[in-house]
């Protein structure tokens, strides 16, 4: 959905913090073994995070009402400030993931697992931000590949190319998009044709 300046760039500071602070807690309250399952599980969510960012833009952002007109918005105006506010996105967190787990399990596991999952998101985030603001430059300069993959998604016919931070999950359930514009392939006439320069 639209958002203000202010209110896209909360979720930067708000993320960053967020993680910070469960992960000062978690070290400084824990004993090394529960700091060492800690960390796992904030791995475990972290890696979650790659299939889920994928499922969500798959099958939520790209096929459900209201997301998907939502979505649609993006696509038109990839460079507005567009995304999920952060009280819903931090309220989706603690309620499917840190709640559930702590039901499961335990505080020390649940705030590991949720704090990989914001992780996960907080680098979608700047990957994406990257990606179409080509700021911060010496992370775009790294990045030609996951912008080029990026675009595809953006100005390809076919659909694909779901995930923004990770291939792996396109590769898996066949929805890798061929990179054209770095194989030497004519892009298709139409909106293809107006790619973002890389600058």
């Amino acid at each position: 959905m639209q958002l203000s300046k202010t209110g896209y760039y909360a979720d930067f500071a708000i993320y960053a913090a967020g993680i910070a602070a469960i992960a000062t807690a978690a070290a400084v309250l824990d004993d090394a073994r529960a700091g060492a399952a800690w960390a796992l599980a904030a791995i475990a969510g972290a890696a979650a995070w790659t299939l889920i960012e994928y499922l969500l833009h798959r099958f939520v952002l790209h096929r459900m009402a209201p997301f998907e007109a939502m979505h649609d918005v993006h696509h038109q105006a990839p460079r507005a400030f567009v995304g999920t506010p952060t009280w819903l996105s931090l309220g989706v967190i603690v309620l499917v993931i840190f709640l559930p787990a702590w039901a499961a399990s335990s505080l020390n596991l649940a705030s590991g697992l949720a704090a990989g999952v914001m992780a996960g998101f907080f680098w979608y985030g700047v990957v994406h931000h990257t990606i179409h603001y080509r700021r911060p430059r010496l992370l775009a300069a790294r990045m030609v590949l996951t912008i080029h993959r990026h675009f595809e998604h953006h100005y390809s016919p076919e659909p694909g190319n779901y995930g923004v931070t990770f291939q792996f999950w396109d590769r898996i359930f066949g929805t890798a998009l061929p990179d054209r514009a770095l194989h030497g392939q004519r892009r298709s006439p139409g909106p293809a044709a107006t790619w973002p320069a890389l600058d």
